[in-house]
């Protein structure tokens, strides 16, 4: 659910509400003092009575009241690699793995929040990146989380590969892992144009989606610093997507 995060006064419905209840008690007051005074026959009372009250609904109808369950939009959210295919690996640790579980915490605080949410998988399922790809139409945004990994165990840092329209984006959701991890930021404050990545042409970026290099698993601090904090990154990133459909 979006709720509103400002102040409730600046709402007419709010507003007029708050003011046709002291209008309606002070004209209570008045009236009372008019028919303790006979000024008007007993049956006429009655009708004026109801004539207002009718009146005030009418104009309280005639205010739009604050939408406060906005939808919020629909967001791919998947793991890199699949069952069948782990990606890197240090030792029995596999890059399928993490991802799998990040993608599930993400997902989680989504949907919390009231985002509608596609995966590709449920539990320990991930399935493969054709199947990722075709999830990516008719969502608002994607994206797909994956472990660098690189022969110098020194290697490290987070980065979001993007095209160029999604570079802000990018950027917010490296800085969000990076701060929750304790990592730095790799490329252009975080973001990799797809043009300039190793990698090539990447299928999931070209069909519109982010993929977020959560760290380097070849590296056993960052490593151990992702087992450690991970819960906390996907959470930052979900805030980051929830920020980003609520701005829209």
């Amino acid at each position: 659910m979006k709720l509103i995060n400002e102040s409730v006064w600046k709402f007419d419905s709010v507003k007029y509400g708050a003011y046709m209840a002291l209008f309606l008690s002070c004209l209570h007051l008045v009236l009372q003092e008019v028919y303790n005074a006979n000024v008007l026959p007993e049956p006429y009372q009655t009708i004026a009575s109801l004539g207002l009250m009718f009146l005030a609904v009418l104009i309280g109808r005639k205010k739009a009241q604050p939408n406060l369950n906005q939808t919020l939009g629909l967001a791919t959210i998947t793991a890199g690699h699949s069952n069948t295919d782990p990606g890197a690996v240090n030792g029995k640790v596999k890059e399928a793995d993490l991802v799998v579980n990040f993608r599930n915490a993400v997902t989680h605080y989504l949907r919390e929040a009231g985002l509608q949410v596609k995966n590709d998988g449920t539990g320990s399922q991930n399935d493969p990146l054709s199947s990722a790809i075709k999830l990516i139409k008719g969502s608002s945004v994607a994206v797909e989380f994956h472990m660098n990994a690189a022969t110098s165990k020194q290697a490290n840092g987070v980065e979001t590969i993007a095209l160029p329209q999604d570079k802000e984006l990018a950027q917010d959701l490296s800085v969000a892992v990076a701060d929750a991890l304790g990592s730095r930021l790799r490329g252009d404050n975080g973001w990799i144009d797809q043009s300039k990545s190793a990698r090539g042409r990447l299928a999931y970026v070209n069909a519109g989606g982010l993929i977020i290099e959560l760290g380097f698993i070849s590296n056993e601090d960052e490593l151990a610093r992702f087992n450690a904090r991970y819960w906390l990154a996907a959470k930052a990133v979900a805030k980051v997507l929830i920020d980003y459909e609520a701005s829209k």
